[in-house]
């Protein structure tokens, strides 16, 4: 008995880290498996004490009352059409704004750099006011081109500083030989820069794809309208003013509307993280 304590203290003492790790996976996974479990029970079996992780029996109205909730799909659409608008436009701008901090000496370049970066800093709330102010004046409230321009300008800064370290490092003598046969700068970074730097335009778009899906701030406050929601929007407002919340009912519209973000970085996962690695390297 004696040895079989001694070799778990040396397991530890060896692999101590992986306590912490542990920690942390039971800290960020019990929720979900809870959420994804309570999703199936039925209103009044998640009130019942003491609790169970599993359900009684699997019940899946819980699924089919989401898509049949009403305008769910209009939901849906919606945050679809804003964050595939919102990344194309974003990557788009990010990678001739990345480009030119990345091969042009002007003046000021690294200030710039840093000042793009204040919209990052600045939490969202304190900003929402004066972006209101805007867009009302331009009568733009409640309408797809106010959410997709302010969710671009919250998607830009980081997805510039990325893809401005991936630029920086790729041989210039690339480029200096693609002008020599007569490619103009467009067609340089079209057919040169960016199938070299395609890992990391694929790591800033699902950045931007993320933030722009799980928008909620600017789109409750620039829209009014029930056509204009998303589903973070709609998983806001499923709440009972009176009586019992049916929570299977809300979790199972929370699973619906994170699951499309989690198998994306199930499939991207490991490319992501290397490429924000090597990119903070770089």
């Amino acid at each position: 008995m004696t040895g079989f304590f001694h070799n778990i203290r040396t397991w530890l003492s060896n692999r101590w880290y992986w306590i912490p790790l542990f920690v942390l996976l039971v800290w960020t996974i019990l929720p979900l498996v809870w959420a994804v479990s309570a999703s199936f029970k039925e209103a009044t079996e998640v009130y019942q004490t003491p609790v169970s992780l599993l359900p009684e029996s699997f019940n899946f109205d819980n699924y089919l009352r989401v898509f049949e909730y009403p305008n769910f799909w209009r939901y849906l659409f919606n945050s679809v059409f804003l964050a595939i608008t919102t990344t194309v436009l974003s990557v788009f701008i990010s990678i001739l704004a990345g480009y030119a901090f990345a091969r042009y000496a002007f003046k000021f370049r690294h200030i710039l750099l840093v000042i793009i970066l204040v919209p990052r800093i600045i939490p969202r709330a304190s900003i929402i006011v004066p972006l209101f102010t805007g867009i009302a004046a331009l009568g733009m409230l409640d309408s797809y081109f106010a959410l997709i321009l302010t969710y671009a300008a919250t998607a830009i800064p980081l997805a510039t500083w990325i893809l401005a370290g991936f630029f920086k490092v790729i041989p210039k003598a690339l480029e200096e030989a693609a002008a020599i046969d007569g490619a103009k700068p467009w067609q340089i970074i079209w057919h040169v820069v960016i199938p070299i730097s395609l890992p990391a335009i694929i790591t800033v778009s699902i950045f931007s794809l993320r933030e722009s899906w799980n928008e909620f701030p600017f789109v409750l406050a620039f829209t009014s309208s029930q056509e204009m929601r998303t589903l973070p929007y709609q998983l806001f407002m499923l709440k009972d003013s009176m009586g019992m919340q049916d929570w299977p009912m809300v979790l199972a519209f929370t699973i619906v509307t994170i699951l499309p973000l989690l198998i994306l970085y199930i499939i991207f996962e490991k490319r992501v993280v290397n490429n924000i690695l090597s990119g903070a390297v770089k």
